[in-house]
């Protein structure tokens, strides 16, 4: 149990209590028992209400992760933006003339190929003709 009282230490070496304080001496036992237990109750209640420091170490990466990739979109943004703002210089225009160039020789050799097909077709079917064969 718990500690002994202090009132009930001097009551027993004979001294006169009032009653109120015979009351406090016969319900010491009970209250320092209880006190503890009450207050251990309260505590846990009260852990239970707060987030615990793991919870907020988790939420602080979470929040620097965030600051991270925020600050890369808005890098990201910015460059778009100065991209669309500036005008293209000589150099980018000419190596955007030159990727066109070459997808417009990839062109016309695709054109040459349909066009020997279609000519190799047509002297074909023209062989036929004037040997009177049906293809």
């Amino acid at each position: 149990m718990g500690a002994p009282c202090p009132i009930a230490i001097i009551a027993s070496r004979g001294f006169i209590v009032p009653d109120w304080i015979q009351l406090i001496i016969d319900l010491w036992p009970i209250a320092s028992t209880i006190t503890p237990l009450i207050l251990l109750a309260g505590f846990l209640w009260l852990r239970q209400k707060f987030p615990s420091k793991d919870d907020f170490d988790a939420l602080k990466l979470t929040v620097d992760k965030l600051k991270v990739d925020q600050v890369a979109t808005t890098n990201a943004i910015k460059d778009l933006k100065d991209e669309r703002d500036d005008p293209p210089t000589r150099v980018q225009l000419m190596a955007e003339m030159g990727d066109l160039a070459e997808r417009v020789s990839a062109m016309e050799a695709s054109f040459k190929g349909l066009s020997t097909h279609l000519e190799t077709t047509n002297d074909y079917l023209k062989i036929l003709v004037d040997r009177g064969l049906r293809p």
